[in-house]
């Protein structure tokens, strides 16, 4: 049996090892624990790793999803919404930041500094990526 399709076969390996962990789990703590949220959590991981699976020893199936992968408007869609993503989260931590900065000058208590200053570090090193990144790039060519 041959993988056509290993990104695809590993990841559907993954996938079905969270499925039999979640129930494995509740070996260890307790079946009071797994409820009705689990058990659907668990079949969907189960389904979606053993379709990737059999997605990845088919030949012709592999051939489609690899070229969906590689296609162009897919990946446009997937940078964009990836960007988005850091802008929102971006901003978020940029408002969060701000508001610690605002309830500390208002009321001088030391908790808004301790939770600015995570904020502050993600915020520092957000903009040293997205410099280096402009670098990287600029320079690539």
């Amino acid at each position: 049996m041959k993988i056509y399709y290993k990104k695809k076969f590993w990841a559907s390996v993954g996938s079905l090892v969270l499925g039999l962990a979640l129930p494995g789990t509740c070996l260890f703590v307790g079946w009071e624990r797994f409820d009705w949220k689990d058990i659907v959590l668990t079949v969907l991981l189960l389904l979606c790793g053993a379709s990737g699976i059999l997605r990845s020893l088919d030949r012709e199936k592999a051939r489609q999803d690899k070229d969906e992968d590689r296609d162009e408007r897919t990946r446009y869609n997937a940078l964009r919404g990836r960007a988005l993503a850091f802008r929102v989260l971006y901003g978020l931590n940029f408002a969060i930041l701000a508001a610690c900065i605002v309830g500390w000058g208002l009321t001088d208590q030391p908790v808004y500094i301790q939770t600015a200053l995570p904020c502050m570090v993600l915020f520092i090193v957000g903009w040293i990526t997205r410099i280096a990144g402009d670098f990287y790039y600029e320079f690539r060519g």
